[in-house]
């Protein structure tokens, strides 16, 4: 599982459209726009599709002896 992530146009951060989904189910999304996402980089409402959109997986590998 991963985020979909969008790029702030005024920040040019990376942020959530507070979505989650596998990559099957990312590449089989529709080429349309999106619901307006609130930006929690620039405060603005930012319109989006899959075009402009990434799917951003974070493995954590966790070393032997680890107590996480």
């Amino acid at each position: 599982m991963g985020a979909i992530m969008i790029r702030c146009p005024a920040t040019n951060e990376l942020i959530p459209v507070g979505i989650d989904t596998d990559k099957d189910s990312f590449l089989g999304l529709p080429e349309v726009q999106a619901a307006p996402v609130q930006c929690p980089a620039c405060g603005g409402q930012h319109t989006w599709s899959k075009k402009d959109a990434i799917l951003e997986t974070t493995m954590r590998i966790r070393s032997r002896g680890s107590s996480d």
